[in-house]
């Protein structure tokens, strides 16, 4: 009901300001302000094809996949203080389902979450009338500073998106100001997955100052009430430092460094009352075109309940296997180092990146081994609009972790 209310908003919106646009066709432009807009607009176009394999033990068959997601969409020039953004989404499996997409009945298979899904991505009405200022209005993305605990998941082929108001303004000096209200999440598992959207009365709140040479601090707040998922309601406030600190402007000597801080607590109808903590710590050091990286992560456990990001973007951290989605009752720590290579000047005008990445897990309670991961990949940016990549993960569950597994990815993209 509440996804209905937001696209009526939209369509209310348009409805209101369509009468004024014609009177003023003579005065602004033969053609009139709404063919101006449509003129001033752009055409969003986002074709990605992707092969995935999967060997995991406990399956006595290995999945793979072959995806082709479509998202075709227009974004409208600004008229009257308003820009309107609509995009549909497709995605498709090609060939026979050798996976299970959590939808189409192939349990035998281990899980590849891109289940076929024909749907509207976005569709909002953004308002700019006020300086410095914008406020969006229906389904659209969001992410919030690194993606760990509200992202739009665009590893997935059918991204997350959110039916929202959105407020955010830049009016004091150095300060971004954020507010979003979620009224409906629509999951990566798409619309036939009996958890493929929840219903919600959430919030996330977050102000960001950019003190220049002495770095960045955002603060945040995500309140989530997820109907259809009540243990997964939760409020969580936190604090992020991070710095870039050039060393060496000739050689490209670079060191970074990150700092973040959050506390989770229960939220609604969450029948586990709880409270754990959030710790993330990472330095890096570059010196052109390398790239190294030392990192720690905890999200603490007590046996009973854990430190939970739902609506994170969780295929970028804890390892590309996607072995942790959910955290252990007992909670996680991951030790992290990356070595990366930025090629900028490759043959034909391509951009080539190298990484590598090693994860060393144990719970937060206990101490107990739950395995390591290594994940290397590459990925080749070319013709401005092309990519392609190609990445792959070893995940071994050591002693007390869950079951072994390894994947291989394999993409070609078209963004327009």
């Amino acid at each position: 009901m509440k996804t209905k209310y937001f696209l009526a908003a939209s369509c209310l919106a348009f409805a209101a300001v369509g009468p004024a646009l014609g009177e003023e066709t003579t005065s602004a432009s033969d053609d009139g302000p709404i063919i101006e807009a449509i003129k001033n607009g752009k055409p969003l176009i986002d074709v990605r094809y992707r092969f995935e394999t999967k060997d995991q033990a406990g399956f006595a068959q290995d999945a793979y996949s072959n995806t082709i997601r479509t998202r075709l969409g227009f974004e409208t020039g600004e008229v009257y203080n308003l820009k309107f953004l609509v995009e549909f989404e497709n995605v498709a499996s090609i060939g026979d389902d050798h996976f299970n997409s959590t939808t189409n009945g192939r349990a035998q298979f281990p899980i590849i979450a891109d289940p076929d899904a024909t749907e509207i991505n976005r569709a909002q009405v953004t308002f700019t009338g006020i300086d410095k200022t914008a406020i969006t209005v229906g389904r659209q993305r969001f992410n919030l500073n690194n993606h760990r605990f509200v992202g739009a998941v665009d590893f997935r082929q059918n991204q997350q998106t959110f039916d929202a108001a959105r407020f955010s303004t830049k009016l004091i000096d150095n300060v971004t100001l954020d507010y979003l209200y979620i009224s409906r999440v629509h999951r990566v598992f798409g619309d036939d997955h009996p958890l493929g959207e929840f219903d919600s009365d959430s919030h996330v709140i977050s102000a960001v100052f950019d003190g220049g040479e002495f770095g960045k601090v955002k603060g945040y707040g995500v309140i989530l009430d997820l109907m259809e998922a009540p243990g997964l309601s939760s409020q969580s406030w936190g604090v992020r430092y991070e710095n870039t600190l050039t060393l060496d402007e000739d050689t490209g000597v670079k060191l970074g460094v990150v700092a973040e801080y959050a506390s989770q607590s229960d939220h609604a109808a969450n029948p586990i009352d709880y409270r754990e903590d959030y710790l993330h710590g990472e330095a890096s050091l570059s010196v052109a075109p390398f790239t190294g990286k030392l990192g720690y992560e905890k999200l603490g456990g007590d046996g009973t309940s854990s430190f939970k990001t739902p609506l994170a973007t969780l295929h970028k951290f804890q390892g590309f296997a996607d072995v942790f989605l959910a955290t252990p009752a007992a909670g996680l720590e991951d030790i992290y180092g990356t070595i990366a290579y930025n090629w900028k000047n490759a043959p034909f005008g391509t951009g080539v990146k190298f990484f590598a990445t090693y994860h060393d897990f144990q719970s937060d309670v206990g101490s107990l081994d739950l395995g390591d991961e290594f994940d290397a990949g590459m990925s080749v940016k070319f013709r401005k609009h092309w990519s392609v990549n190609l990445k792959g993960a070893v995940y071994n569950g050591g002693a007390s972790g869950p079951a072994d597994r390894s994947l291989i990815w394999a993409a070609l993209r078209f963004q327009y």
